[in-house]
């Protein structure tokens, strides 16, 4: 097809977006409507995975000495500690004294009976240990266990459970997106086609015309993919700038709500960072579901 018969046929599509108003209008509200709701869900999964992952870090492998433990079986572990933070795998870790965990205990126990000859002779210190990669726990955990100072008994804990949970949520959340994802895709795609089959039939007669004069099914289909194409970009357009005041207005809320609730890790990002990604997701998904929409309506309608 020659270059000048793709412009024409190109401004031709173009013509039809203005020309159906009204059709063009209900089929990039439905575009406006699908990429909002995805967007807003993409945005959410991204800082649920993102706060996993703080909330994952933030665990505290805990790590108890024997109440006898001797000066050379402390600095043990502390020097093997002090390696795995050299080496990247610890991120942080403070000690416990045996005073501190002795006031500790005085706060937690009110019944001054219940201390009755409890000293802080008879508390074990102890280490609380950060990693940067949670992956790296079983390893931690299994080198210190093996030292002799260390209470392996009930020494050593990772809330391992609140680990897998979490996993868990991010798993099952994932999952909730990816169907998502597909059911919207599938009823834009369907109420698109659905939208330019009214233009197309409207048309028939000009259609009916053009076969029998014998142009090529391209030829008939072009005008009407491009419009497709142009319904999806201003629907994905406009849909992004929707996403962005919305977003927002929720990431101030929500931030505002954590905050008070004493929550200072768990944070909503800022919208800058994922701005171009989203809109170029937007962009890509307005485009392709206008044009699929397009070509299923289109070629339904050629055999005239």
């Amino acid at each position: 097809m020659k270059i000048r018969t793709l412009r024409l046929l190109a401004k031709e599509g173009v013509s039809n977006v203005y020309k159906n108003k009204l059709m063009s209008t209900a089929s990039i509200f439905t575009v406006i409507v699908t990429l909002f709701f995805l967007g807003i869900v993409l945005l959410l999964a991204v800082n649920i995975t993102s706060n996993i992952e703080v909330m994952k870090r933030d665990l505290d492998i805990t790590v108890f000495l024997n109440v006898d433990a001797t000066d050379f079986e402390r600095e043990e572990v502390t020097a093997y500690i002090e390696s795995q933070k050299k080496d990247g795998i610890v991120s942080q870790y403070r000690i416990e004294t045996k005073e501190e965990a002795f006031e500790n205990i005085k706060k937690e126990i009110k019944n001054e009976a219940l201390l009755k000859g409890l000293t802080a002779e008879n508390m074990p210190m102890s280490y609380y240990i950060k990693l940067n990669n949670p992956a790296d726990s079983d390893k931690v955990i299994s080198d210190l266990s093996k030292f002799s100072g260390v209470n392996t008994e009930y020494g050593i804990g990772y809330n391992k459970d609140r680990l897998e949970r979490l996993e868990g949520i991010l798993k099952a959340f994932n999952y909730v997106l990816v169907t998502l994802l597909v059911v919207l895709s599938t009823v834009a795609i369907f109420l698109i086609s659905n939208t330019i089959r009214l233009t197309v039939f409207a048309r028939r007669r000009e259609i009916e015309i053009m076969k029998y004069v014998g142009a090529l099914d391209n030829f008939i289909r072009l005008p009407f993919i491009v419009e497709g194409l142009l319904i999806g970009f201003f629907g994905a357009v406009i849909a992004y700038l929707l996403t962005y005041q919305a977003y927002e207005w929720i990431q101030h809320v929500l931030n505002s709500i954590l905050l008070n609730l004493g929550y200072t890790t768990l944070r909503l990002m800022e919208f800058y960072p994922v701005a171009l990604r989203l809109f170029i997701i937007y962009s890509v998904f307005g485009v392709v579901i206008g044009a699929i929409g397009s070509l299923l309506s289109v070629r339904k309608h050629l055999n005239v």
